[in-house]
């Protein structure tokens, strides 16, 4: 199997074709054993790059450190956003640099609409939820989350707003982070619409909310990151979920001794799921394979439990000695497994706050 890969390979490349035209011609990736996958990805180098994956966002390192430890395969990511994983995937078609991206369900279809992802079923396949995978493997949910507040202990005195109304009360500046391209950020808007009395059908009173944080100059332009929190540029943020406020939380204690406060919004807030989506002019298809493999088998699935994210596949037995948020608080969290009616909602909060809300920040 090996040569015959090889062989492939030497003739795909000679001929100026894409690589990953040499998954469909040859055995396809989701007929082979694992056995098989690692030996394909040895010939492709072991190695694969992703986008929207770094080590700190629903504790993807962990997942990197354990395919090197089992594999051998070395990983590189690049930050982005949803919009922006997917337009490196087309904007690359004809000399891909990137092979998997982890994308808000909300950017699922318009994954299919750009036709720049292909098609991979884990063995685990039967135990992923139907709403939470394309009938034909292009993108894959491997985690939820809900929007959570998070700040710096220190900057609001010991004392976190525990609801949308409660922070828009304070005084505190709030970062959304990027609403015209982010997910998390448009889910964050949608939350606050919730919270004010909307819906998927209804997001005028979340776009209601951040015009009044712009108009009073409390709506912070940048962008929503680790490195801002932990320097005291953010006060309040608004758009993550708890695998990576909790992380931050982590983190900032062991590395500077930071206190960061971290609560689900009491009035509203959402619980959403991103998605694997595996670019089709891949150049490692089968390594790439193998990481979907893993992402999506029980080691992998818990590994996104220690990084506070919440399992897709509801067979997966969660380790005890995770430090969660109490469950109590998400009792007004409204989980959202309507894709098309996410998606639509999604794309409505970006052109909204583009009109609405940028004209008002400073």
């Amino acid at each position: 199997m090996k040569k015959k890969l090889a062989a492939g390979l030497a003739v795909v490349l000679a001929a100026g074709m894409s690589v990953s035209s040499v998954f469909a011609a040859d055995k396809p990736a989701g007929e082979m054993t694992v056995d098989e996958l690692v030996a394909a990805a040895a010939e492709e180098g072991n190695y694969f790059e992703t986008v929207g994956m770094p080590d700190d966002w629903a504790n993807w390192g962990r997942s990197w450190a354990a395919l090197k430890e089992k594999y051998g395969i070395d990983h590189a990511d690049t930050d982005m956003t949803s919009s922006e994983e997917l337009s490196t995937f087309e904007a690359e078609k004809d000399d891909a640099t990137r092979d998997l991206g982890d994308v808000g369900m909300s950017f699922t279809q318009t994954a299919i609409d750009m036709d720049v992802v292909q098609g991979f079923k884990p063995s685990t396949w039967d135990s992923i939820p139907d709403w939470a995978k394309d009938p034909e493997g292009r993108w894959i949910i491997s985690y939820t989350g809900t929007i959570t507040f998070c700040a710096l202990s220190d900057v609001v005195g010991g004392e976190l707003p525990t609801t949308w109304q409660e922070l828009m009360d304070s005084d505190y500046r709030v970062s959304c982070g990027n609403v015209p391209s982010g997910a998390s950020s448009q889910i964050a808007v949608i939350a606050a619409a919730y919270a004010m009395g909307g819906d998927l059908d209804n997001l005028q009173p979340g776009i209601d909310y951040f015009v009044k944080l712009a108009e009073a100059g409390r709506l912070d332009p940048g962008d929503t990151t680790y490195a801002r929190l932990a320097n005291g540029e953010m006060e309040i943020c608004v758009d993550k979920c708890e695998y990576s406020s909790l992380v931050w939380r982590d983190n900032l204690k062991e590395e500077a001794d930071l206190d960061v406060l971290v609560t689900v919004p009491q009035d509203g807030t959402l619980t959403t799921g991103y998605a694997l989506v595996y670019n089709k002019y891949s150049k490692h298809p089968y390594t790439t394979a193998l990481a979907i493999e893993y992402l999506l088998s029980d080691e992998g699935q818990i590994d996104r439990a220690y990084g506070y994210a919440r399992p897709v596949r509801q067979d997966v037995e969660i380790p005890e000695d995770i430090d969660c948020l109490d469950a109590s608080l998400y009792e007004n969290a409204v989980t959202v497994n309507d894709i098309p009616a996410l998606d639509e909602a999604c794309q409505k909060v970006a052109q909204m706050w583009t009109e609405q809300v940028v004209p008002l920040m400073n």
